[in-house]
């Protein structure tokens, strides 16, 4: 089996499987949350939000469109995350539908979002290329990045803001990449048991500013066409993110 049908098969089953975690994923969070374990919820939500904004080094170029289907997972809550570990959640994650567009000046503006289950995510960001967008085998790429999320939930309501450097280096078919962000995420309470003995506690918010790294690899079977998957670590909890797409 070729690399990349085994990128793609990969791809596939992460992405099949985001809206199965996400049917039931956040169903803890009503009964159990409380206030010491609503910022271990928000770290891991953060996350999560922060993984698959980028997968190459190279800014697309001026007038270059990207259209692609990206997910992350989570492979466990941390260990102070009460809300799903309660409610039996091992892994967790978020599909979402992502376009990217190339805009002057080196900078590629993208938008992201998806909404099943009770959950709304829409997001968006913006990239700059440090380098010159190049197509020459082994040229370094970089990018700055930065990446917004507004969620709402009928029992919760989140906001995130990550940012990212992005280093890639290879070929037009085959480009490994590394990355290092940091997520800053808020959630507010909406409705949450606990809130019988702290009725204060409807309205309470959380904030965690956390670290992710990223380590990947973009494949291109044909050159409009591309598939990316890449380990994660975030906040000290590994992960992975994926996706495919189509590229011009």
């Amino acid at each position: 089996m070729t690399l990349m049908r085994r990128l793609l098969i990969l791809c596939l089953a992460v992405l099949a499987a985001g809206p199965a975690f996400a049917a039931d994923q956040f169903r803890g969070f009503k009964q159990y949350v409380d206030r010491s374990s609503l910022k271990p919820f928000t770290r891991d939500l953060g996350g999560i939000l922060g993984s698959a904004s980028f997968h190459n080094g190279r800014s697309l170029g001026f007038s270059g469109f990207d259209l692609g289907a990206h997910g992350g997972i989570q492979f466990r809550p941390s260990a102070q995350n009460q809300v799903m570990r309660r409610a039996g959640v091992k892994a967790f994650g978020l599909p979402w539908v992502q376009a990217e567009i190339g805009l002057p000046f080196r900078l590629d503006g993208f938008i992201r979002g998806i909404s099943y289950q009770g959950i709304t995510i829409a997001g968006g960001g913006l990239r700059y290329g440090i380098l010159k967008a190049s197509d020459q085998p082994w040229t370094f790429q970089f990018l700055l990045s930065s990446v917004a999320h507004s969620v709402v939930h009928k029992d919760f309501s989140a906001s995130h803001v990550g940012a990212n450097i992005v280093g890639s280096i290879g070929t037009p078919r085959v480009a490994p990449y590394l990355g290092a962000g940091i997520d800053r995420t808020r959630v507010v309470v909406r409705a949450a048991d606990y809130s019988v003995i702290d009725p204060t506690f409807i309205g309470a918010d959380a904030t965690t500013l956390e670290s992710r790294f990223t380590a990947g690899l973009s494949v291109r079977p044909t050159p409009f066409i591309y598939v990316q998957a890449a380990m994660t670590l975030a906040h000290g909890i590994p992960g992975m993110d994926t996706g495919f797409g189509i590229r011009f």
